[in-house]
């Protein structure tokens, strides 16, 4: 485990899958990560999700005319970061190479980065999206931090700040896979919606809020309120286990989307998906602001 520091917070990545474990105030010992000690409700705690968001059809896509297997939400989460470098107390930058076995899932020559930097409010995350190959390389991007929370899930909301209103989102199904609308979000109020485990025991939600700035996860008391930015991120997506009461929920950027039902997907002309040409490379950060 790599730890990082500052005066206000320190923070815990795994090498594996360069996923951040845990996130704690100084001041207090406030843990905003969710880490599911016991083993009830869900292991991970933020993965990181590439080269693909959600499941794909028959665990398939297609590329150039082939078909290959792909795992769903991708398979960086499961393999090591195999750099690592720590120029400062407070910063951090892990690696990902290709390999002969993410070849053998995705044909590209690759080198996934991510910065995670503390602040005197928080936590900064950058990713870097490198097409070390010869050809040019799709892909989707997502995080998908999980909140440890005091309250039941009732007691808290999500406000997207600068979305265009009403809100919409993707519609779902059979889930996890879209079903190819976009509908209304209509338990939203404005820009705001009630957390509960009724809105999320159906399964995730993707919102398309490609105009928000920021989303802030709040508890209604005051006493607890994160914000995520979102200029790099279209999509936001709320998760929490389905049916299980978990004490924690999923607020996700995402820059890609799920399959939509039915045949692998070409992911040349997947929605959402971004193609980075060969030597070139993408960018992609948000910021997790507390108070």
């Amino acid at each position: 485990m790599i730890t990082i520091a500052n005066d206000e917070f320190t923070a815990d990545i795994n090498p594996l899958g360069a996923e951040l474990t845990h996130l704690t105030r100084k001041a207090d010992g406030h843990q905003y990560i969710w880490d599911d000690t016991e083993g009830k409700f869900w292991g991970r705690h933020a993965p990181i999700l590439f080269p693909s968001i959600g499941r794909s059809n028959n665990d398939q896509y297609t590329l150039n005319g082939q078909t290959y297997s792909m795992r769903q939400h991708g398979f960086a989460r499961d393999y090591e970061f195999d750099t690592v470098d720590q120029p400062a107390a407070n910063t951090v930058t892990l690696t990902q190479h290709a390999t002969d076995v993410t070849k053998a899932l995705y044909p590209f020559g690759y080198a996934l980065s991510v910065t995670y930097t503390l602040t005197a409010t928080g936590l900064t995350v950058s990713y870097e999206v490198a097409n070390d190959d010869d050809q040019p390389m799709p892909f989707a991007l997502g995080s998908h931090p999980g909140f440890a929370l005091d309250q039941e899930l009732a007691n808290y909301t999500v406000t997207l700040n600068g979305a265009k209103t009403p809100l919409t989102k993707f519609g779902i199904g059979p889930v996890p896979f879209r079903n190819g609308a976009v509908e209304p979000f209509t338990e939203a109020s404005g820009n705001t919606i009630a957390l509960s485990h009724e809105l999320l025991d159906d399964g995730l939600i993707i919102i398309n809020a490609p105009e928000a700035e920021s989303a802030t996860l709040a508890a209604n008391d005051g006493s607890y309120s994160v914000t995520i930015s979102l200029a790099d991120f279209p999509y936001l997506t709320l998760w929490s286990p389905e049916h299980k009461n978990a004490p924690f929920v999923c607020v996700e950027p995402f820059h890609g989307l799920p399959d939509q039902a039915g045949q692998p997907t070409d992911w040349f002309k997947k929605l959402g998906n971004t193609t980075v040409e060969p030597g070139k490379s993408a960018k992609f950060g948000y910021s997790l602001t507390i108070k």
